[in-house]
């Protein structure tokens, strides 16, 4: 069974700044595989961003975090890799 997913408001606002093929793609990805198996497929990050993780998605990244407790995937942000870290 697989994580619910709980979008945060910026990532419409994100997902609407790109390729609406791209879009599509991107959310298909995190609904299907991300959402399996969060912990595995994700890269933690350090840092100032650390307990947060980002998953590629072509050349844009997700970054979300999780609640293993309530098996929760909080998706963050989806930005091109070259915007994703900065704030």
């Amino acid at each position: 069974m697989g994580y619910e997913i709980i979008w945060q408001d910026k990532v419409l606002k994100d997902l609407k700044a790109i390729d609406k093929e791209d879009a599509a793609r991107i959310l298909e990805r995190v609904k299907t595989v991300l959402v399996r198996n969060p912990s595995g497929l994700g890269v933690p990050l350090k840092g100032i961003f650390k307990g947060l993780f980002r998953y590629r998605c072509g050349d844009y990244r997700v970054i979300y975090a999780m609640d293993l407790a309530e098996k929760k995937l909080i998706v963050l942000h989806v930005k091109h890799r070259k915007d994703a870290y900065r704030s």
